[in-house]
């Protein structure tokens, strides 16, 4: 039945989400616990995870009780704030973060989430516009100009996953293919320019290109993810038990931890964790194909592919298919930036496919005539 699916999809995505946020807090705790020490208090970064976890959770109890059109009415203000905050850290003279007292966030984590929210408002009202390249010059202008910013902080990864994300919303919303390859070709242009200006970034190539080189240095940290994620064989070493994260994997806390799953839970855990953010995934693409309004139907896309990006790249960087890059495991890296953007994209997922389940349509009334039948 067509609303039986709606239910079905409103609970993968909230059971999925939940078991997600909680394997996340355990592999927190676990994969920090070293790294802590250094600190002298070992739970220092599970305890700041849970502080934003509540925070986050709050904000997707709140996201519930709101009316998305008023989102939608303010996603072009919501946008410009975080584009505001973009470039404060490099002026208070830090990489990435903005301090306030104890507590610190990172803006163009927030910029991945709000760009889309912005993309769905002005694609639903210029849907019928999309292939005319004035209509399009303005998100242009905001992507070019967040993916400059990006680069004072030296930040590749939001870069590659703010630029697919626009990619894939122009796609679905209709942008012909021909455009979409000019695009990309333009994105790979400005790959090869914002590699060469970071001389560092052509070394993490030349290592991708060369793994067996430099194994004790700059090779290391790969060689020890590989190290770490195969040793868990099948079932793994057990919960906590995992010893890359005794420093032999440096990062194991934030752009590794799926290596740390792999060595604690072995191969039934990271394929667990794969199939449970496949699951978030494509039934929040399936929702999108089902919400009868626009807005919510780009963003649930668009949410829903942040989410895969996200994985995708963090993982592929784990299994070295890709050159090293420091990325977050959504709900898993040590990091309350990341983690309170990524429960609010849950939220706001979440909040759409409560409405496509209340939605209401001609076929749902015929098919319930039918299964009464």
């Amino acid at each position: 039945m067509f609303s039986k699916k709606k239910y079905s999809l409103y609970n993968n995505i909230y059971f999925s989400g939940l078991l997600l946020i909680t394997l996340g807090t355990l592999f927190v705790l676990s994969s920090s616990f070293f790294y802590g020490i250094e600190k002298n208090d070992p739970t220092v970064y599970f305890e700041k995870h849970i502080l934003y976890l509540i925070f986050g959770l709050i904000a997707v109890y709140i996201l519930q009780k709101i009316n998305l059109k008023k989102i939608e009415e303010y996603s072009f203000f919501i946008f410009i704030l975080t584009l505001i905050l973009l470039p404060l850290p490099k002026i208070q003279g830090n990489l990435r973060w903005i301090k306030i007292g104890p507590f610190s966030f990172q803006p163009s984590e927030f910029v991945k989430l709000t760009y889309i929210i912005y993309l769905s408002s002005y694609f639903k009202k210029r849907i019928k516009e999309i292939n005319n390249l004035k209509i399009m010059s303005i998100p242009a202008f905001f992507w070019i100009l967040i993916s400059c910013l990006l680069q004072l902080q030296k930040d590749f990864g939001t870069f590659v996953i703010i630029t697919f994300s626009f990619v894939f919303i122009l796609y679905f919303c209709g942008f012909k293919l021909k455009y979409i390859f000019s695009f990309l070709g333009f994105f790979l242009l400005l790959v090869c320019i914002f590699i060469l200006m970071f001389p560092y970034r052509i070394e993490r190539i030349k290592i991708y290109l060369n793994p067996e080189q430099d194994t004790l240095g700059k090779n290391y940290q790969t060689i020890q993810a590989k190290i770490s994620l195969s040793s868990g064989g099948l079932f793994g070493k057990g919960p906590g038990a995992g010893t890359g994260k005794l420093k032999f994997l440096p990062e194991a806390h934030k752009d590794f931890v799926y290596a740390v799953v792999g060595e604690e839970f072995g191969f039934f855990g990271t394929a667990g964790v794969l199939i449970l953010f496949g699951i978030l995934i494509f039934s929040g693409l399936e929702i999108s194909k089902l919400s009868l309004e626009l807005f919510e139907k780009i963003l649930a896309y668009g949410i829903s592919i942040l989410f895969g990006l996200q994985f995708l790249l963090h993982t592929s960087v784990v299994l070295c298919l890709l050159p090293p890059k420091g990325t977050t495991l959504p709900f898993f890296s040590v990091g309350g930036s990341s983690l309170l953007m990524n429960l609010l994209s849950f939220g706001l997922l979440l909040k759409i496919s409560e409405n496509v389940k209340n939605q209401k349509s001609s076929k749902d009334i015929e098919e319930k005539i039918l299964y009464l039948k």
